[in-house]
């Protein structure tokens, strides 16, 4: 059967306001995903602008994790936390799970931690909290006279995390990297942090034996 112009015309119609809502809708989704990318990218400027600064000392990397691309693979000392004298309960943590550590700075001016927790605690002076998530929990203290059981968990002692922050990887000059991997683990680099008030933390810099830092992390 033979279309009418007027249903010809009504199906164009259809057709073009299907097509509209499709256009329409891509035109959104790019839009979310711009102000999505704003978000993330002010968010980390306000931190490394209002962030209070702690210095982090970073620990040497397996050998078999090597240089890739133009980034730095970082490990902290931080990222390995023995429980002991961080916490009277360490059945509040799991693996998977959130843990804010309340950092502290030391006479070399590298931060250490004195204590953690499961949830964000309130702001003490000269004390700065970084939010991380335990990757591994392993239990290392002596077990009982019979050799088979661990100590209970009740007991922080023994207890050991690996905790990730998030800034596990700095981008440098291309060809630096090697040079600098090499310096991380004879452990003259440490890591300028920025910590927001929340927790979350963004590399500021990357020092060197100490002194000033060597690369500055720009804002945009």
């Amino acid at each position: 059967m033979t279309e009418t112009p007027i249903e010809a015309r009504a199906g164009w119609l259809t057709g073009f306001a299907r097509g509209g809502y499709r256009v329409w809708g891509l035109a959104l989704a790019g839009i979310l995903m711009t102000v999505l990318l704003a978000q993330i990218v002010m968010e980390r400027v306000a931190i490394l602008t209002d962030g209070a600064e702690v210095r982090l000392a970073t620990a040497p990397v397996d050998p078999r994790d090597i240089f890739r691309g133009d980034y730095v693979i970082l490990n902290y000392r931080i990222s390995t936390l023995s429980l002991e004298d961080l916490t009277d309960t360490p059945e509040a943590f799991t693996e998977g799970g959130l843990i804010y550590v309340s950092l502290k700075e030391g006479a070399n001016g590298i931060w250490e931690p004195v204590a953690a927790a499961p949830a964000l605690p309130g702001q003490t002076a000269g004390v700065v909290t970084i939010r991380g998530r335990i990757t591994s929990l392993s239990q290392t203290g002596p077990v009982t006279a019979t050799g088979e059981a661990p100590r209970p968990l009740e007991d922080a002692a023994g207890i050991r995390l690996r905790v990730d922050y998030g800034i596990d990887q700095y981008f440098v000059p291309e060809g630096t990297g090697p040079a600098l991997e090499a310096d991380r683990n004879e452990g003259t680099v440490s890591v300028l942090v920025a910590v927001a008030e929340n927790g979350n933390a963004a590399i500021k810099g990357i020092v060197l034996n100490g002194g000033d830092p060597v690369y500055l992390e720009p804002l945009f």
